[in-house]
């Protein structure tokens, strides 16, 4: 045990990388201090916890709360809005309001400039207006030809689409259901999926097409699910929000229904379904065992703990507001204090268990997927 305990860093950074299971890891840096800091040297592919600043963006690890004090990141990750995050350091960004929206790495530097404007189809012809990104996903991260990014505005259109070459963003079809108050955002399976804060569905699936000149552009295909939830209603004075994702093995669509009560001191407790689809099609209450939740606005991922048969845990930030999904760009600061965890197993319960940041001056803090 003893020879185990002083084991050579790079021996033991292998070892590490062979440790899928966030428990094992959590164990394994509690060995001893040598094993602590090899640990946090090579960490689990985990999204740390980022809050933006025009001073300076910092990370936390979510295991042990210690601030990255060399994120090397680039310069362009001081001040932009953050609307979203995917694996591999990409982030969806606006440096102001109406304008600079981007796809930025922020471990390179790399920057995919997107569109200022969406294309309307009307009946009387085509519009192009002025659109602003709440939040948005991309199905792949560039350079990927495969890549394409939807995005919640708030504009005359509540969705809109892009893919690289693409001078304007695409609305979502006309016809059929519109989206008037879509709380979040996610890509399974091929589909870009918003839900409402009815907990409507509404999947969208852009296929690559050519305008007659030639052009890059779309064709969006959609389905829409008007859903029954089984589950406790909301109770009074409870604020309830809603986020999308994948489930860890990518088989099922997860909705997490979180409840705040301002009265309390805000988030008091979670419930979380899956999509059951079927005539009808329903969210079902879903029994979380054997994953984590990272759960936040067009961030959102779930991980395997390793043991399937250990309780699900959600992390969550503070990114809710009282004026509803539309507010979080009226805001004058981001607080960071409404965040923590929250354990399946018991339910009543919320842990503050991340680290205690001052406000952010740019957007809310959102999930690091390095």
């Amino acid at each position: 045990m003893a020879a185990a305990a002083g084991l050579h860093q790079d021996v033991l950074a292998r070892i590490l990388l062979l440790l899928s299971c966030i428990v094992d890891r959590v164990r394994a840096s509690a060995v001893n201090k040598h094993w602590r800091r090899v640990s946090l040297q090579n960490p689990p592919p985990l999204p740390r916890l980022l809050r933006p600043s025009t001073a300076r963006t910092e990370t936390y690890r979510i295991f042990g709360g210690f601030v990255d004090l060399h994120p090397s990141f680039s310069d362009e990750g001081r001040g932009p809005r953050f609307c979203g995050s995917a694996p591999g350091g990409w982030f969806v960004m606006s440096s102001q309001p109406w304008r600079g929206h981007a796809l930025l790495n922020l471990r390179t530097g790399e920057r995919v400039a997107l569109p200022e404007r969406v294309r309307i189809p009307l009946e009387s012809g085509v519009i192009t207006c002025p659109m602003m990104i709440r939040a948005a996903v991309m199905s792949v991260a560039p350079p990927s030809g495969a890549c394409l990014v939807a995005a919640v505005t708030s504009s005359q259109t509540n969705l809109a689409f892009w893919r690289p070459g693409m001078d304007c963003w695409l609305s979502a079809p006309a016809v059929g259901p519109v989206m008037r108050n879509a709380e979040d955002i996610t890509y399974h399976d091929g589909w870009f999926c918003a839900v409402e804060s009815d907990d409507d569905l509404v999947c969208y699936k852009p296929e690559i097409a050519h305008a007659e000149d030639g052009a890059p552009s779309l064709t969006i295909r959609h389905h829409a699910y008007n859903l029954h939830v089984d589950g406790h209603r909301t109770a009074p004075g409870e604020i309830v929000s809603r986020y999308l994702l994948p489930s860890a093995s990518g088989a099922d669509l997860l909705m997490v229904k979180r409840f705040i009560a301002p009265a309390r001191g805000g988030t008091c407790r979670f419930q979380v379904f899956r999509l059951q689809e079927g005539l009808p099609a329903s969210w079902r209450l879903y029994q979380m065992s054997g994953q984590v939740l990272f759960v936040g606005r067009a961030c959102s991922k779930a991980f395997y703990t390793g043991h399937g048969g250990s309780p699900g845990y959600i992390y969550f930030l503070d990114d809710v507001y009282t004026g509803g999904p539309h507010s979080v760009t009226q805001q004058n600061e981001y607080p960071c204090v409404d965040a923590g965890g929250w354990c399946y197993s018991v339910p009543d319960e919320i842990q503050r268990c991340l680290p205690w940041l001052p406000p952010s001056d740019t957007s809310p803090c959102i999930w690091y997927h390095h």
